[in-house]
């Protein structure tokens, strides 16, 4: 971490060609043991909701837009509960199989925050962009930029993907429609899939494109107890 507001997690990259492809997140289902989620649910204090919003708008912030790539988006979250920490983490899968899980940068709400029944209200942005890039020797590398952000501050960190050398087709999985889950669970906000074939099949939500992937990454968010992280 560079600084108390910057974090950069890297790991092992492998080369790989990227094409994009979107997967529409319109429907959730239990298997993989993901949670069960509710569509176009109303928050209530048991429940968070991570809902897809532009990433600009049609005044200010469209002049933004050609020096971002073409995998980028916004995630607004809502969450009102006890747990003080916003985590993010990576999670690898293949075959339909979780593989392994990566920490990522974690914000944690001041106890100035919290309101006379020991509840934390967080309304705020998960942003995010992912490009290929060219080291000077050739070789290819594939790298996620990811923010935090609330109404006090943003939390910015960077991740190189930990992508297979024969995966050469990659698509995107990105949220359609507001997800909701229970406060103690997390919620799946993007996710990339990979295949070194000639096609790959995109499904109608993130969960039923994991469990038939060859490749995939996907990025969680939960809140926790654990206190770890810049504080907001």
């Amino acid at each position: 971490m560079h600084t108390s507001i910057r974090s950069v997690l890297t790991v092992i990259v492998m080369a790989g060609l990227l094409s994009v492809a979107v997967v529409n997140d319109v429907s959730s289902r239990k298997e993989l043991s993901l949670p069960i989620f509710k569509q176009n649910a109303t928050v209530d204090h048991s429940t968070w909701l991570a809902s897809p919003e532009p990433l600009f708008d049609e005044k200010n912030n469209a002049k933004l837009k050609p020096l971002l790539g073409l995998m980028s988006g916004a995630v607004a979250l809502e969450y009102y509960g006890p747990q003080p920490t916003l985590a993010v983490s990576f999670e690898y899968w293949k075959d339909g199989v979780l593989e392994r899980t990566s920490p990522g940068m974690s914000i944690t709400m001041m106890d100035e925050d919290k309101d006379a029944q020991g509840n934390y209200r967080f309304n705020g942005d998960f942003v995010y962009e992912f490009k290929d890039h060219g080291d000077p020797s050739g070789k290819l590398y594939s790298e996620l930029a990811y923010a935090l952000i609330d109404q006090r501050a943003s939390y910015s960190a960077t991740l190189i993907v930990d992508k297979p050398a024969d995966i050469g087709i990659t698509g995107e999985m990105k949220l359609q429609l507001p997800v909701q889950a229970p406060r103690t669970e997390g919620i799946i906000v993007w996710g990339l899939q990979g295949t070194n074939k000639q096609s790959m099949f995109t499904l109608g939500s993130i969960s039923e494109t994991l469990q038939q992937a060859q490749w995939a990454m996907v990025i969680r968010l939960g809140f926790t107890d654990q206190i770890s992280g810049p504080s907001k």
